[in-house]
């Protein structure tokens, strides 16, 4: 898929027909993308939080000529291990953060944890990170190809280990998969996908769905994402039944909005939270703040378990 193309299906900054903007647009744009000259090849991507990418300066084709290619899309970390102790056996797909996150506020961008925490900020996990993207966008049969073995291969692991296989596509990015590649939910029809959303209306298509009122894919779990810009939207999806994620720091509340918080950092298995929320209906999934972002002073993380700034302030989200 040509790079402009997939912009354009990501829905980020690209004009009508899939083409690139002028200049001067893209200085009108400048949280998406700019071009210094109105070429692919000068195309600049400024939606990424990670200081450490290359999609700062550089076409994705140039990223992988640099780079190469990758041969794995899955992997795991301290987090999905943790999936063990629910005989879960759980991958994830990191791509580079914000990128592919439409809804991406800029306190989440600047405290992603695909860039602040632990391995995350090391360049090589960057570069991993980047080529991945790059593929995505230059070659994306050669993307699902490489996702579909990947997948094969964490279905025979957990097999031989009797746990069950749970992958999240979007580890660090926000891509509609349900709608781009719909076909890989039917494949793998015996793998859990989960992930965390900040788009309202794929988490009203998730809900509906369980109530057999979409066609959304059945194995895949969809907990929205709680920023500083969007406690409405939060608050309307916890009314009609939904999880919502919240960073807070340092602790956890046992409520918050009136609603049950169950310990997130438990394990990644987001899928299992239905059974394991105390009670029916909407539940909050509790995170505690890693890295820089116990820091943080937008009002993405949720400081002393109080409300979002935005709340405090009575802005609308």
């Amino acid at each position: 898929m040509p790079w402009p193309l997939a912009l354009r299906v990501w829905g980020e900054g690209v004009g009508q027909g899939g083409r690139l903007p002028s200049v001067d647009q893209g200085r009108q744009k400048d949280r998406t993308l700019m071009t210094r000259q109105p070429t692919a090849s000068r195309l600049r991507v400024l939606r990424t939080g990670d200081p450490q990418s290359m999609f700062h300066y550089h076409h994705p084709k140039e990223i992988l000529e640099r780079l190469g290619r990758p041969s794995r899309l899955l992997s795991s970390s301290a987090k999905s291990e943790k999936s063990r102790s629910v005989d879960v056996l759980s991958r994830s797909m990191y791509l580079t953060p914000g990128v592919f996150c439409p809804r991406a506020s800029e306190g989440c961008l600047r405290a992603c944890l695909g860039h602040t925490s632990g391995r995350m900020t090391m360049l090589q996990s960057a570069n991993a990170r980047d080529r991945r993207t790059a593929l995505y966008a230059v070659d994306q049969e050669h993307f699902m190809d490489l996702l579909r073995c990947d997948l094969r291969l964490l279905r025979e692991d957990a097999r031989r280990e009797g746990m069950t296989p749970a992958v999240r596509l979007n580890g660090t990015s926000d891509a509609q998969w349900e709608t781009l590649h719909g076909e890989l939910f039917v494949e793998f029809d015996d793998i859990d996908f989960y992930d965390y959303t900040k788009v309202p209306s794929r988490v009203r298509q998730f809900l509906l769905g369980r109530r057999g009122l979409s066609d959304f894919p059945f194995n895949y779990h969809l907990t929205f994402s709680l920023s500083e810009t969007n406690a409405a939207e939060a608050r309307s999806l916890l009314a009609e039944g939904a999880g919502v994620a919240v960073v807070f720091w340092p602790s956890l509340p046992e409520t918050y909005w009136g609603y049950p918080v169950i310990d997130g950092d438990k394990h990644d298995a987001r899928f299992l939270d239905d059974e394991e929320a105390p009670t029916r209906g909407g539940y909050v999934v509790g995170l505690r703040a890693k890295g820089i972002a116990r820091e943080d002073l937008s009002g993405f993380v949720v400081q002393q378990a109080g409300e979002p700034a935005s709340v405090k302030r009575g802005v609308a989200a």
